[in-house]
């Protein structure tokens, strides 16, 4: 399967909105399911580009916490880590998160 999802900061944590859907058909698809990341749970968020350091090869969202079991309903979890692509269309928008999320008095001025 594949899924698609949304990420957001909110209060004191992560929040990830996801639907797997069947890869093949793309037809069947799941309930939304939701999975609230604590802060105080998260080791590191990074954003990484595809080969040689270019947008067009794939870029990913890598978050890792300190706890198998605040990640163990995302498929692809592994270690306490998932990466999520992120659509070429979404990269800029994924680059600002970061900085908001790392440098919050910044994004508010």
């Amino acid at each position: 399967g594949e899924c698609n999802g949304l990420l957001k900061d909110e209060d004191n944590h992560l929040s990830l909105e996801f639907q797997t859907q069947d890869a093949v058909a793309g037809v069947l698809k799941s309930d939304v399911k939701h999975v609230r990341i604590p802060l105080d749970d998260l080791v590191s968020i990074t954003l990484t580009k595809g080969w040689l350091g270019t947008n067009w090869l794939g870029v990913k969202l890598v978050i890792q916490t300190t706890s198998l079991d605040t990640l163990k309903d995302v498929p692809g979890m592994s270690q306490g880590r998932i990466e999520l692509s992120i659509a070429r269309k979404d990269v800029e928008a994924a680059e600002q998160f970061l900085e908001d999320f790392y440098d919050p008095e910044e994004s508010a001025e």
